[in-house]
Formats: C-alpha cells, structure tokens, sequence
C-alpha cells in the first residue's frame, strides 16, 4: 500500500492487445491513479490508465471478511500477513502513443507490448511532451466505460499542470474535444466541466 511516486516501475504487462493493455502491480493497493500515462516496452508505448481492480490473486479463491475483532485496517494487514500474498491490483490502460526516432507519436503502434514489459507511472517531463498533439485525443474518446471521461478530465489536467502554457494547451484541449464531440455535445459540456475542475 503506498502512493506510486512519477518514474517509479509499478508492475508489468499480463495482457496486450492493438488498443489495450491489462497490467498487474508489484504490490497490492498500489496502482498508477486513474488517468495517469503510462510507459512500457522499448522503445516506449504510452498508455492512459483507465481502470484499477483490486482482487483475489486467484480468482476462484473468493475473500472472506477478517476484521470483524480488529479498529483498523492496518491492525486487520498486521494480522493477517499473508493476505499481501493473495490480494492483487490490476489495472488496464488504453494505448494512445509510442516513441518513435523523431520523438513521441499520438496513435497506436504497428505491434503492442511485449508480455511482461515493464511498466513506468510517467514524469511530468514525459506527460509535457505528450500532451501537445491532440491525436490522442480521438483514441481516448472511443473508450467506453463507466470511468473514461473522468480519466480523459484527469489527464487533461494533469498535462496542463505540467506545461508552461498551461492556458493556451487548455484552449487546445477544448477546441480539439469540440471537434470530436460535435455530435455529442452533453458529453462535451460535462468533459469540460471536469476538465476544469
């Protein structure tokens, strides 16, 4: 348990498709947040944490409650030792760039990762150089799931954070989410509403 810190090693790829990525972490209870990019492979394949799961490491070993007795959660960990060896955290992420000899690239590469790749929560540097194409964007987009958006707000923030312009690349970021939206103008409204916060 323990936040993941920017450019830390968080887990490795267990399943790899042309779009996505299912990852699994070193330690339970401790997954890149939703929204952040990812790196994995070499050369490096950039991804958007879209989902966390955390789970019976084998799923047909359902958990039984065992603090019925205990105040804490920490005292229910401290008591039961081997539960970091049963628990795991999980997490998929959609791909929506690579790196390539003339830098980093929006869209999907011509192969996805490697099993087992090893797999970086990006720095500030990495999100900054990343966030100024928005191809991406489109990518990102087409996730449907129940937390998509929320990730698309998070990392739009998070890149702003990390850039110098931060205003002009938000400007960017709506203009560009106007253009894919444009049939979908509820979604747009409530995308910029979490985008700013």
């Amino acid at each position: 348990m323990g936040e993941v810190q920017p450019g830390q090693r968080v887990g490795e790829v267990t399943a790899s498709q042309t779009q996505r990525v299912d990852a699994q972490c070193y330690r339970a209870h401790a997954a890149p947040p939703l929204g952040s990019l990812v790196r994995m492979g070499s050369p490096p394949i950039y991804a958007v944490v879209m989902e966390i799961r955390h789970e019976p490491l084998d799923p047909t070993r359902p958990l039984a409650a065992r603090g019925a007795d205990l105040e804490t959660e920490d005292e229910l960990y401290a008591a039961n030792p081997q539960l970091s060896a049963i628990l795991a955290t999980r997490f998929t992420a959609a791909i929506v760039g690579y790196r390539d000899d003339d830098g980093i690239r929006a869209g999907l590469p011509s192969l996805p990762p490697d099993l087992h790749s090893f797999v970086f929560l990006c720095d500030a540097g990495d999100v900054a150089g990343f966030g100024g194409d928005f191809g991406w964007l489109k990518l990102l987009l087409e996730v449907r799931s129940p937390a998509s958006d929320t990730a698309i707000a998070k990392l739009l923030r998070q890149a702003s954070n990390s850039r110098t312009d931060s205003r002009s690349f938000l400007v960017g970021a709506g203009k560009a989410l106007a253009a894919e939206l444009s049939r979908e103008p509820q979604r747009m409204r409530a995308l910029l509403r979490e985008v700013g916060g």
